[in-house]
Parts: C-alpha cells; sequence; structure tokens
C-alpha cells in the first residue's frame, strides 16, 4: 500500500506535498528548458502552481472570440451549491465531472457557457444566526468567499462573471417577478388547509420534505398537522404537460430519471374540482378540493365522501354530535355546491371506505361507480343517469350528445373557464405549497389591505426586500412579524392613503433555484429576469449535471418554471434540460464496533490481522462503505486531498476507474494507478526530446518494419479517439474515456526509439493523447505541450505557438478502417479489420460480416469445429461494429442451466439437452 502522509514543515507551517519539504530549487521545464526525466513531487507541485492562473481564467477571452465568431453554443449547466462553507468531496466530484465535460467542448469549436453561483438561501443560515448570534447574510457572503477560494482550488474553468447568489436582492427581485407572473396567469393562490408542521423548526413542510417515520428530513422532529393559511403554485394545472414533456427527451440518458418523474407526477387520468363549501347552509371560506376520473358525469354527481383522516374530520361538523368516528357512516352538516348547477350535494364520513394512498375525499357518481349506487340508494339520495347505453352523455346541460372523451374534455375546459379547476391531473399530484414561515427566504410579494384584501405588490415596487431583524425564533409565526416599520406599506388601491401589511411568509428555497439556469444566460439584466433573445438563443441546457438526490423535487419544479415561461413564450422550450448526468455518491469506509454500534476513527482500527479489529479492545468491526459523515468519521477534507496529491491528480483519480453515475468508493490507494499513468505520460515526452535531439543515429528499424509500426500507430490513434468521442459525446462514460487513453498511452510506450524520432504518427499520437488528456488534467496537460512544442524537426501542423488549451480536438481519420469485434457465446475472441472506412460501415451486411471473420486466422481456433447456431450482426454508425456467433454447445448449456433452474436432476436435463 502507498504511504502517503501530510506533513508540517518544521518552522514555516506550510502543508507540503507527499512528505516533502519546500525547495527553492526549479525543476520546471517552463522555466528551466529542460524536461525532468522522471515526475518528480516538486515538478508536480510547481507546474499546477505554474500554470493554475491559465487554467482558471483562459476561457474568458476564448469565449468572447468564438461568441463573436457566431461558434455554436453548449451550456454546461451543473447544480450550484448551498454555502456551507466548507467544499464537501461531492462537491469535488460534481465539480470536476462539469469542468471536465466543459473543457472538452471548448476544444470542439464550441461556446460554452459554464457558470457558478450560490443557492444562499434556506435555513441554516437562519439557524446558525440563532445560534451564534449573527446575520444571516454575513454568515451568508462569508462561507460563500470561503468556498469560492475552495472551488478555485479545483483549477475549474467556471464563468464568474455570470455568479450570482439567490440571496441578493437583485436575484430575487426576478424571482418575485416571476411569482407575480404566475399570480397573473391564475396559478398562485392563498388557502387555508391541513399543512406539515415542524415543531422544531417552526414551519411548513412540504410532503416530500417528510421521511419514512413521519420525521422532519431536517430537524429530526416528528411532524404534527396544523391549520393554516398558505400561498401555494398550481402546478397541478402542468401536470399532464410535465408528463407529456417525457417524451421528448432521450429515454437512454433520462432513463432512471423518466421513472422517478412519472412516478411523482403520477398517472394523468383525471381532473381536480373546485367546490364551495356551506355549513348548516351558510358558506364557508374554504373550498373543497375533489380529485374524479370521470368528470364528464358531473350532472350526475349525489354526494361526496371524506375519508377518516381528511380534515373537516372534526366532531362539530357531525350531524349528531354523540357520533363516533368508528361509525361506518357519519352525515356532516356540510354541503358542497355543485359548479355547474348550483345544486348543495351533502358529504359523509366513512372510516372504511378504500379512498386509495393518495386521497382521502371522493364524488359520488352513482352512474359510474357500483358503490355509489349503493351508498345512494342507501341513503335516498337523488341523483341523475347521465349515460346512455351508448356511453353518450344525457341530462347533462350542453355536454348532452357528446361521447365520454368528448366530455371529459369538454367539462374541463369549462371547468377551468369558471375557474373551479378542471386541469387534467393524477391523483397523487398536489399543488406546491410555497409558504415558510421564516426569515432567510424570499419575500412572497402579496399585502393585505383591511378595505381591498389581499392583492399583489406592484411591479414597480420589486424587490420587497428582507428587513434586518434580531430576533429570529417565535411561536409558529414568522420572524417577519417583528419588523413592524417593514410590515406597514401604503396600499396602492387605497385613495385616501391608507396602509396594507405585507405578507410574512417566505418562499421555499426551491422557487428560487427553479429559474436559476435562466439568470446566468443574462445575469445583469435590470429590466428583466432575462431576456428573451438570451434564453432563444441558449436554451435548452445541454448538459445538467448532479447529484441523482435532486431528481425528483428540484427536477420537477425547474421543469415546471420552464414549461409556465414557455407558455407565456419567454423561453423556447417546454423542457429546459437536453442531457442529464446524475452522479453518484463518495463514499468513505466506515468500522463500527458490532456489539454496540459505535463508529470508530481509522486510526482506533488494528488492521494488523485478517480482519479489522479495534485496537484498544480487540472487539470485531462491521465494515462498510457509507456516505461520507463527520459522525461516522468516514469523511474527507478535500483539502488534504489537494495538499496531498495536487489538484490534477485528485481530478484524474475522482473521475477514473467507476462511472459517473455510480458511487464512487474513496480510498487513497487509487492515486497509485493516476500517478503511474502520469509518469508513463511525462516520460514518453521526455523519449520524444531525448530521440529527436539525436537526431544523427541511424535507424536499426527496415523500411517495411517502420511502415507496419506506423500503421499501428494510425490505427491504434483512430481506434482510441473514436471510442474517447463515443463516450465523451454519448454516454459521458468519463472514466471509460480515461481507460481508452490509458490504452493509447501502453501503445506509445511500445514504440521504438527509431520510431519516435522518425515518424509523424508517432507525433500526431502523442500530441493528440495530449490533448485529450487536458479536459481531466489541464495543468499537467498544459506542461506537456510545452514540451513536445519545443522539440525539433517537427512533423505534423499543429499550431505549436499556442497553448494546448487553444487547441482542437483530434479528430478521427475519414480513412481510417475501424475492426470488427467477433463474439463466440459471449465471448470476446478476436478482431477483424473492415475493407471499408468508418463512415461507410453501415452498409456492411451480415453475409459480408461472416465472410470476413471466416477468412481471418483466428476462426479456426475459436470456431471450426463448432456448430453455429445463429449470427447476428450490430453495426452502431461510426461507432462499432460485432459479429455475435451463438454456438450449439451454448444453446445447450442455457438449457441445461434452465432445467436445473427447474429443479430437474443432473441426468433428466442432459437427456432433455440430448
Amino acid at each position: 500500500m502507498m504511504s502517503l502522509r501530510l506533513l508540517r514543515c518544521i518552522g514555516c507551517g506550510r502543508r507540503t506535498i507527499f512528505g516533502h519539504s519546500p525547495s527553492s530549487r526549479r525543476f520546471l521545464f517552463s522555466k528551466t528548458g529542460t524536461w525532468e526525466k522522471t515526475l518528480s513531487i516538486e515538478t508536480r507541485k510547481e507546474l499546477e502552481d505554474y500554470w493554475k492562473e491559465k487554467v482558471t481564467t483562459h476561457h474568458v477571452k476564448q469565449a468572447d472570440r468564438f461568441l463573436k465568431e457566431g461558434r455554436q453554443k453548449y451550456y454546461v449547466l451543473v447544480m450550484f451549491p448551498y454555502p456551507s462553507g466548507k467544499l464537501h468531496m461531492g462537491h469535488v466530484r460534481v465539480y470536476t465531472i462539469s469542468d471536465t465535460m466543459a473543457r472538452y467542448h471548448r476544444l470542439t469549436g464550441k461556446y460554452v457557457i459554464h457558470p457558478m453561483g450560490w443557492d444562499a438561501f434556506g435555513l441554516p443560515a437562519e439557524n446558525a444566526a440563532i445560534e451564534r448570534g449573527e446575520l444571516p447574510a454575513k454568515w451568508t457572503y462569508s462561507n460563500i468567499i470561503s468556498m469560492k477560494q475552495q472551488l478555485e482550488s479545483l483549477g475549474l474553468a467556471l464563468d464568474w462573471d455570470r455568479e450570482y447568489a439567490t440571496c441578493d436582492p437583485v436575484y430575487y427581485r426576478w424571482t418575485q417577478y416571476i411569482f407575480l407572473k404566475m399570480y397573473e396567469a391564475g396559478l398562485v393562490y392563498q388557502k387555508e388547509g391541513a399543512v406539515n408542521w415542524d415543531p422544531v423548526d417552526q414551519t411548513v413542510l412540504a410532503d416530500e420534505q417528510i421521511d419514512e417515520n413521519g420525521c422532519s428530513w431536517r430537524s429530526g422532529a416528528k411532524v404534527e398537522k396544523k391549520f393554516l393559511k398558505q400561498w401555494y403554485i398550481k402546478t397541478t394545472a402542468y401536470s399532464k404537460s410535465l408528463i407529456d414533456g417525457l417524451n421528448e427527451v432521450d429515454p437512454d440518458l433520462w432513463r432512471d430519471i423518466i421513472a422517478l418523474q412519472r412516478h411523482w407526477i403520477g398517472e394523468c387520468n383525471g381532473v381536480r374540482l373546485e367546490f364551495r363549501l356551506q355549513n348548516k347552509g351558510a358558506v364557508v371560506e374554504r373550498a373543497l378540493s375533489v380529485f374524479t376520473t370521470t368528470p364528464e358525469a358531473m350532472y350526475g354527481a349525489s354526494h361526496v365522501l371524506l375519508s377518516k383522516e381528511h380534515y373537516l374530520n372534526t366532531q362539530d361538523l357531525y350531524q349528531d354530535q354523540t357520533a363516533s368516528d368508528q361509525q361506518t357512516v357519519i352525515a356532516t352538516t356540510l354541503e358542497v355546491i355543485h359548479p355547474f348547477t348550483g345544486r348543495p350535494l351533502p358529504v359523509y364520513i366513512t372510516p372504511t371506505r378504500d379512498f386509495g394512498e393518495h386521497l382521502d375525499c371522493h364524488l359520488g357518481i352513482p352512474c359510474c361507480n357500483e358503490e355509489d349506487e349503493v351508498f345512494a340508494r342507501e341513503h335516498a339520495l337523488s341523483y341523475e343517469q347521465v349515460l346512455d347505453t351508448n356511453q353518450r352523455l344525457i341530462n347533462s346541460d350542453k355536454f348532452s350528445g357528446l361521447t365520454r372523451k368528448e366530455a371529459f374534455d369538454a367539462v374541463a375546459a369549462y371547468a377551468k373557464k369558471l375557474g373551479c379547476g378542471g386541469d387534467v391531473t393524477s391523483e397523487r399530484a398536489r399543488d406546491w405549497l410555497i409558504s415558510r414561515q421564516r426569515y432567510w427566504g424570499t419575500p412572497i410579494p402579496m399585502m393585505h389591505c383591511p378595505k381591498h384584501g389581499t392583492m399583489p405588490v406592484p411591479f414597480d415596487q420589486l424587490p420587497v426586500k428582507l428587513p434586518e431583524i434580531t430576533k429570529f425564533t417565535g411561536k409558529g409565526t414568522s420572524p417577519l412579524q417583528n419588523a413592524e416599520d417593514w410590515l406597514q406599506v401604503k396600499c396602492p388601491k387605497c385613495e385616501d392613503g391608507g396602509y396594507a401589511r405585507r405578507e410574512t411568509d417566505t418562499m421555499d428555497t426551491f422557487v428560487d433555484s427553479s429559474w436559476y439556469y435562466l439568470r446566468y444566460l443574462d445575469p445583469h439584466n435590470e429590466t428583466k429576469p432575462f431576456s428573451r433573445d438570451a434564453a432563444h438563443t441558449y436554451m435548452p441546457v445541454d448538459l445538467y449535471v448532479g447529484g441523482k438526490e435532486h431528481a425528483i423535487m428540484h427536477l420537477y419544479y425547474a421543469r415546471f418554471f420552464s414549461h409556465f415561461l414557455h407558455t407565456e413564450g419567454e423561453v423556447p422550450c417546454k423542457e429546459p434540460f437536453v442531457n442529464l448526468l446524475t452522479q453518484g455518491m463518495v463514499m468513505g469506509q466506515s468500522f463500527k464496533v458490532k456489539a454496540t454500534g459505535k463508529y470508530l476513527h481509522r486510526d482506533q482500527v488494528d488492521f494488523s490481522g485478517n480482519a479489522p479489529v479495534e485496537k484498544d479492545t480487540g472487539a470485531a468491526l462491521s465494515v462498510q462503505w457509507e456516505k461520507m459523515s463527520k459522525s461516522k468519521y468516514n469523511g474527507v477534507d478535500p483539502q488534504d486531498v489537494l495538499d496531498e496529491f495536487g489538484c490534477d491528480a485528485t481530478r484524474l483519480c475522482i473521475l477514473s476507474g467507476v462511472a459517473p453515475k455510480s458511487d464512487r468508493l474513496w480510498s487513497p490507494d487509487a492515486f497509485q494507478g493516476v500517478l503511474r499513468w502520469q509518469n508513463r505520460i511525462w516520460s514518453l515526452v521526455h523519449n520524444l526530446l531525448t530521440h529527436r535531439h539525436a537526431s544523427d543515429v541511424p535507424r536499426n528499424l527496415t523500411d517495411d518494419e517502420f511502415k507496419l509500426q506506423e500503421e499501428l500507430l494510425f490505427d491504434g490513434r483512430n481506434y482510441f479517439l473514436n471510442i474517447v468521442n463515443f463516450h465523451m459525446e454519448k454516454t459521458f462514460l468519463i472514466s471509460t474515456a480515461i481507460s481508452r487513453l490509458h490504452a493509447l498511452t501502453n501503445l506509445l510506450m511500445k514504440t521504438p526509439p527509431d520510431v519516435m524520432r522518425d515518424s509523424d504518427q508517432f507525433e500526431r499520437a502523442l500530441c493528440d493523447l495530449i490533448i485529450m488528456v487536458s479536459p481531466f488534467a489541464p495543468h499537467f496537460a498544459s506542461e506537456l505541450w510545452k514540451g513536445v512544442a519545443s522539440a525539433p524537426n517537427k512533423l505534423n501542423n499543429y499550431d505549436w505557438a499556442a497553448e494546448v488549451l487553444d487547441q482542437t480536438w483530434p479528430v478521427v481519420d475519414t480513412h481510417f478502417c475501424l475492426p470488427m469485434k467477433v463474439e463466440v457465446d459471449g465471448r470476446a475472441c478476436y478482431q477483424v479489420k473492415l475493407p471499408m472506412p468508418i463512415g461507410d460501415i453501415d452498409q456492411l451486411t451480415k453475409s459480408q460480416a461472416v465472410a470476413l471473420a471466416e477468412a481471418s486466422a483466428d476462426y479456426a481456433s475459436h470456431l471450426a469445429e463448432k456448430a453455429v447456431n445463429s449470427t447476428t450482426l450490430i453495426v452502431e454508425p461510426g461507432v462499432r461494429v460485432e459479429l455475435r456467433y451463438v454456438t450449439e454447445d451454448s444453446k445447450k448449456k442455457k438449457h441445461k442451466k434452465k432445467m436445473r433452474a427447474k429443479g430437474k436432476p443432473r441426468e433428466q436435463a442432459q437427456r432433455e439437452t440430448a
């Protein structure tokens, strides 16, 4: 195991890498003009210090040039962080991934947008203010400064000129603006209802913020039900649009996400209808929302049933005050008013009816539901038959004569026109509760006038800024209730100069992060959230990188905002994101005492035996990989890793060996392969320079041998480049792309000295390798390029005076002939070079492929004595060709396995197979 330790240099307190003291000696070629034979620790550190500024700022001027030249855009969006003050390894992974993809697309000649900002509102800042007596704004901005410095240490090329924080009034002014646009569109409303209440954080929680045990996702407190007046955004109005939008995205890249989004939204097979309520004939302020899959039969409704858990199930609403909620049916004093006919319908509570997992009320329509018919008959309820024998509507006013499908659409549209629901949605979908009784959030831009009621803040009075307050605790009310001077505001409708009170709830922080990708495109616009031109030029986002844990709520809300803004004509597309790259977590190894469940620090573990045990007691341990956590002592400070291994080695380690979507099991041992690979590339440059400077040495190879080596280099360069291109463009399997660069390095290492010195194919392959390395390890590649560019007697036409960051991504030669892989019974056996260039492989027929495979010298050893059962040709144009053989032997083995799986004896299975 590699022994790499952090030490502090005695006397200066400076951290150094790999346990070495700082040295005044210069090792870097860019400074000395001499290429060291091996990549020393000192050189690693020196080259990163030397290239840091260029690596992190070079793209700025390049972007200006590409923009003026009208280059194709590529928008790489990475989920912006909450400014907690300290990066963790998950941050290192996600931002390294996005930076790598951004650098790759810059090299392909695109104008790349790769911005960064801060998701800065939220409870942690407010809790910190309570605990430390520090204003949330001060705590937040201090953390932003710290985290920005940490991000810069990762060698990221970010568009800092697009930076903003969501807690800045310059940003949340436009969050409020979009909110008011939704209000104008009828998508924002306030209503009383039962809400999830966190008794510790003293705020409302959305359903998704409660865990499976009924506890708050943040405080851990048992969530209570409370009846409050809250603000909602009618996301259900877009349920059908959001479901349909999933048909527009790439099913391969979105596969898991599509399933999550469909499950979250549910099957859009009905509508929600809003019924006015009356109690004993008196109108009740709140309305009752009821989901039904048969709105077309509305004129046949006879009653409404409520579940035992419904918030209206209170004894004071029972007709019989002595009734128990254990009874089969309880009649209430409530009635709902039919929105089309004005007819009152009775409301009952029935603890025994199955309402399903997501509903707590039901609209009884006897002609469509046998249970409803029985209930109506038993309770002597009158109703209309609204369907004839041909399933056309009757007794339904203007809808009579329509088919059920026609009536479904017509009734839904009529309900929307009347303002009583009608949006096609699912039984599980709910409108978005955005009210939060907290201080550190975007103020809801509404006001309440005693004379004119609730109204929006005029657009020209935005932003409604948060006042500075010092008291952040309260008894179930927003801390903003304490800001008396801020609360009182002149009513825009009162001609006598009357006053209104501001809304004191703030918005769910998901509102701020649901449109942030659009503000990046026009971050300094002072008249609108973003210009229509900017949105139509740069949307949609080409690649969105972030954690899979955000693939439900955040993605749902961000998609909703985009669908709404598309309706308003502000954005060109409903779906905001083309490709998704959802990376897995970085996991740390934890050590837990089996008997007690106590977690141990790695220093407390004895590894000398066959299995790790606790040092002090010898107790047996449970060793596992878990999400990094302070409490489990399995976390890693990114700064420690960067100090020890350097930036580029850390980037390569976090990217290599594991697909981005998979969890990364973090271990320092993984650096061994990374460092070894860097050393090998370094030695290739050294060898090139050495042999070029020895140009008077005669060749040892014959012309035929030299030509063969050049052919190998030509094919190898094109073959590996083609695979790297495929994964960087299509699959985003960055780790696989890196592994192919390892393979190309191995090929170059085997090249004879004569070829290194005299071959344009070797020079070309090495240069292209360095260019391809640069998105992953930009400092390292910059120094490598400097070395190669200094070599005498150049044989290719690169822009030798420019840095590697200014080079063009290599392309596959059009006359390259791709090898066809031949598989036998699922095992790759040999390859055959195709006789046509890569651009023509889609014209290859199966008979041609079989003839080529059989003409190979390798055919006999793999297939000569086997009976072929089937042959399949797979051609992915421009990418790969595979010929797959299935033999009788394989068929028999599968049959035996199938028989054994059915429990048949081995002898019987063999007889049946024979």
